[in-house]
């Protein structure tokens, strides 16, 4: 081991880079622990957690079971699956999971101040700011490091509120362009101006935000009914292995538009190349096929509801086919919960599951039950024996 350890120090930061690369910030502090000669000479992600070089870009945190502090996290990249265990979790209510596989927490103490947590290094960046307790977040992003900028999207109200590190309380863009529908769906979709530093959320979107007003109202009016779509969750925006894709599920049909910076215009998509979607009432999610086993490629997998239970469609991009892929899982509803659908769950059933549901925060259930018990606390305690036993029930 002396030699490995007496390696030049360029040489092991451009190991360090090639992890970095690929995202893989579990490997890289495994890295850093080998010997102190490694440690010393690369950069300590945990002294430095603005640092965009150390913030999750790629995973997807599959499983928010809130009963475990341990989550499943897949890299849509490479198709790497890692669980982690998070005893930190512990200490914060779970808020969300935010684009790119950071965690979004609140302290437990009033007036509960936001976190983010990067589940990899373990670091922690800190907001002054209270976390929104009053609604379900549908989406959560960190944009840049100087500073970095935490943004939530409101599942019920559309509202886009953010904040940066030392603001007081978070900010909602009013403005009539955030407001527009397909705003909020790009932002879900990951579609923003994230690679600019510096400078207000609105000052980083705007370019970004007009090409998708232009776009979205002249080639598919057809299609984008304005708010009715964003209503019916039938309309999506995703970004695809560098590209900006408009994706609309209708009936028996799913159509993809794919956006041509060069002539700013949505043409119509018909192959993805290795490119598989995943579609369903709250995200859409992009992933490579050849990295994931049983993802077919240039396919579209969503859920649809087949009373008493839910199943996995698949549909066909090249020839418009459907067909069935099983059965997916409802974790929230017992009823309707397939006694077919048991742990281990399928790649196909875990992406579907991500792209159709989306937990309250545990924030939100605190200040639900602290209401309840004011009111009647023998009743709201039955009632959280039973969710809690339901809960543990339904853990991946």
């Amino acid at each position: 081991m002396a030699g490995w350890s007496s390696l030049p120090g360029d040489l092991i930061n451009r190991v360090a880079d090639r992890l970095l690369a690929t995202d893989d910030l579990d490997y890289y502090m495994d890295f850093r622990a080998v010997c102190n000669s490694w440690r010393s000479s690369t950069a300590d992600p945990r002294g430095s957690p603005r640092d965009p070089r150390f913030l999750p870009r790629q995973w997807v945190m599959l499983d928010e079971v809130h009963q475990t502090d341990a989550r499943l996290f897949v890299n849509a990249a490479t198709g790497r699956f890692v669980r982690r265990d998070l005893p930190l979790l512990r200490r914060y209510f779970v808020v969300a999971g935010a684009a790119g596989g950071s965690v979004v927490l609140s302290e437990r103490a009033y007036p509960h101040a936001a976190r983010v947590l990067n589940p990899f290094t373990g670091s922690l960046l800190r907001f002054e700011a209270p976390v929104p307790s009053e609604t379900t977040v549908a989406a959560a992003h960190v944009f840049g490091s100087s500073p970095p900028m935490l943004v939530l999207i409101s599942d019920e109200s559309s509202s886009i509120t953010w904040v940066d590190p030392d603001s007081e309380i978070f900010i909602e863009l009013k403005d009539e362009r955030y407001i527009y529908p397909p705003i909020k769906l790009a932002l879900v979709g990951g579609i923003y101006a994230a690679a600019h530093e510096g400078g207000s959320l609105p000052s980083l979107l705007v370019p970004t935000v007009n090409k998708i007003l232009d776009v979205a109202s002249k080639p598919i009016r057809d299609y984008f009914l304005g708010p009715v779509a964003a209503e019916n969750r039938g309309c999506f925006f995703v970004e695809s292995a560098g590209e900006m894709l408009m994706v609309f599920k209708m009936p028996h049909r799913i159509e993809v538009f794919k956006f041509d910076a060069r002539s700013d215009k949505l043409e119509p998509a018909k192959d993805l190349g290795s490119r598989a979607l995943f579609v369903a009432d709250c995200r859409c999610l992009s992933v490579d096929a050849e990295k994931l086993p049983s993802v077919e490629a240039n396919c579209i997998y969503y859920v649809v509801v087949k009373e008493p239970w839910y199943k996995i469609g698949v549909y066909s991009l090249k020839d418009g086919m459907e067909a069935w892929a099983g059965e997916a899982i409802d974790s929230f509803n017992p009823m309707t919960l397939s006694p077919r659908v048991s742990p281990p769950f399928t790649v196909v059933q875990l992406l579907c599951s991500y792209t159709f549901e989306v937990r309250g925060s545990q924030l939100q259930w605190e200040k639900i039950s602290a209401a309840l018990s004011a009111l009647d606390p023998d009743l709201v305690a039955r009632r959280m024996v039973e969710f809690l036993a339901y809960d543990s029930e339904s853990e991946y």
